[in-house]
């Protein structure tokens, strides 16, 4: 097993590599807004955010847009076997990463991630573990591991284990914030429904 040196460059996965299975469709194609998706506009908000590499891991039937292939920055895996669970996938997105200190790990299924809070979360950093945001809601996404963690993450071949397994082996921090929508997920067509309908389409436009 390799393992890496620490850099300062700061890097984010993104997680699609499941089987959408209460949604029916996969999530990283639903409507954000009219102009994008949901990938679509978490790789902007990560690209605004000036991150330096940006992992997709996709299930291998996702088929993105020419565009989104050919955007800088992003490398876009194909996740074959996603009954392996979150992990597995995390895994998948670290063998694409080679030079980084940093690396959120963030959920399609929470795409109200701003730059705000990434920032929020850079600037508190733990480097011998996790940060991850909280609120009264409860703990929110994304969370930022540090090398230790991707390290530790690239050791692994039990897909048993839960990324909150890794973790706890960690030190981890919390950090506090007003932002309700970081605890947010976007599971079945009911949570769609809920928070954009037409509506708030038109109005996020």
């Amino acid at each position: 097993m390799e393992f890496f040196s620490h850099t300062n460059k700061i890097a984010c996965i993104i997680l699609s590599g499941g089987l959408s299975t209460r949604m029916n469709t996969h999530k990283a194609l639903l409507r954000f807004s009219e102009s994008r998706n949901f990938m679509e506009h978490i790789i902007e908000v990560y690209n605004e955010a000036n991150i330096d590499q940006i992992i997709v891991v996709k299930n291998h039937e996702i088929v993105f847009s020419p565009m989104l292939k050919n955007r800088q920055k992003v490398i876009i895996v194909n996740n074959s076997h996603p009954e392996k669970g979150r992990l597995y996938s995390i895994r998948l997105g670290l063998s694409e990463l080679k030079h980084a200190g940093y690396c959120f790990i963030q959920n399609i299924d929470n795409p109200f991630v701003t730059g705000s809070l990434l920032k929020e979360l850079l600037d508190n950093k733990n480097s011998e573990g996790s940060i991850a945001p909280v609120n009264a809601h409860g703990g929110g996404h994304p969370v930022l591991i540090s090398l230790p963690v991707m390290n530790k993450i690239r050791s692994i071949d039990n897909w048993e284990l839960t990324l909150r397994d890794v973790l706890s082996d960690f030190s981890r921090n919390k950090l506090i914030t007003g932002d309700e929508r970081c605890t947010l997920n976007i599971n079945d067509p009911g949570d769609y429904q809920k928070y954009f309908s037409q509506e708030s389409l038109n109005t996020t436009a």
